[in-house]
């Protein structure tokens, strides 16, 4: 969208907030909060006549996206409905998942469609009736309608997108941002304290983003132990190895039982690969609801030969988390068959039934 919070019609955006539910004390307020602002130009050094504004909702203001959200799901709601109604053909719809057929983030918005007349009229219909409510405008020199031709490996945001196995020189980029960030630092001047500290919040936090998406191989991480204990032992990133004083083992022990607070790189990434697995498990969304439709439940074999190796590593966190995991049966979400909710084993491990 071509400046979306600018364009924002109020009028639109008071019958928005009513059809959600809000009170009329509360919409008012909004509404205060949203027309009584002024604002001044500031001219060759000269600040020009307080002015009010028409439209728009002012950028930097803490309540401004949650406002422009509740307006961008007039458009969501209406594309959903659309699908639903057959007016529009989903891009990808195997059966048993859920259809996908838009990803909107603040003023940017990617959707996906089937390419026939039928769908791209009925997406222009939408688009343009929204345009009219809203105020909105699509920007038609950065929008496409079709996907640029591209080459993998490719990097997005920060992490290396592939198909097949994991190599090495994907995550390349990692070890060097490591080297570079040492080389910045004027490492014979540190004290051994301050490359503890060094280590501990700014080293081991830089891989985070990525072992958190990637089952990192291990001559990656073995690589992130070596720059750190070469860091910390001999003050330099490349050189004449000094003897150790502490096994890695040990330095990576917590401060309280004697060791130095140092995170092993496996560790940070069993830990942030599990809690991915535990949020696709435990968190209600359309991407995970995708994800176990297109590959089967967590005991089960793979449904799709595509991507099966990241699934099978999904599915081997989650076999090491079941023997730890006792859920409360609550509302009812979890199998009471199969989930160990009764003392340390399931219902259907200890209990057989034969015909008579």
């Amino acid at each position: 969208m071509e400046k979306a919070f600018d364009r924002i019609e109020w009028s639109f955006l008071i019958k928005v907030l009513r059809r959600f539910g809000f009170t009329d004390d509360f919409i008012d307020l909004i509404d205060a909060c949203v027309r009584e602002n002024h604002f001044s130009l500031l001219v060759n050094g000269s600040s020009t006549p307080f002015f009010t504004a028409t439209r728009g909702l002012r950028q930097g203001d803490l309540l401004s996206p949650t406002l422009f959200i509740l307006v961008e799901e007039v458009l969501s709601r209406s594309l959903t409905r659309a699908i639903n109604q057959g007016l529009i053909r989903p891009y990808y719809s195997k059966r048993g998942c859920p259809i996908i057929s838009h990803s909107l983030f603040a003023d940017d918005a990617i959707l996906f469609l089937n390419g026939c007349e039928t769908s791209i009229r009925g997406l222009m219909s939408i688009i343009s009736r929204y345009e009219r409510a809203a105020g909105q405008l699509v920007n038609a020199r950065r929008g496409l309608t079709r996907f640029s031709r591209g080459h993998l490996p490719f990097d997005y945001l920060g992490c290396p997108i592939f198909l097949g196995r994991r190599r090495i020189h994907y995550f390349d980029a990692l070890v060097g941002k490591l080297r570079k960030k040492l080389v910045g630092w004027k490492l014979q001047l540190l004290s051994p304290g301050g490359r503890i500290q060094l280590i501990r919040h700014v080293l081991m936090s830089m891989p985070l983003h990525l072992l958190a998406v990637h089952e990192v191989p291990d001559t990656i991480l073995q690589t992130i132990r070596r720059i750190c204990t070469s860091f910390l032992w001999d003050g330099q990133l490349e050189g004449p190895r000094r003897q150790r004083r502490v096994s890695w083992e040990k330095a990576c022990r917590p401060t309280d039982e004697g060791g130095l607070g140092i995170r092993r790189p496996q560790d940070v990434l069993n830990m942030l690969q599990k809690k991915l697995v535990w949020r696709m498990r435990t968190t209600p969304s359309v991407l995970g609801s995708f994800v176990l439709a297109k590959y089967g439940e967590w005991a089960r074999q793979p449904t799709d030969i595509k991507g099966v190796k990241r699934w099978v590593d999904c599915q081997r966190h989650w076999l090491e988390m079941v023997p730890l995991i006792r859920w409360r049966v609550g509302r009812g979400a979890i199998s009471a068959w199969y989930d160990t909710w009764l003392e340390d084993t399931p219902l259907a491990c200890f209990t057989t039934f034969t015909s008579s």
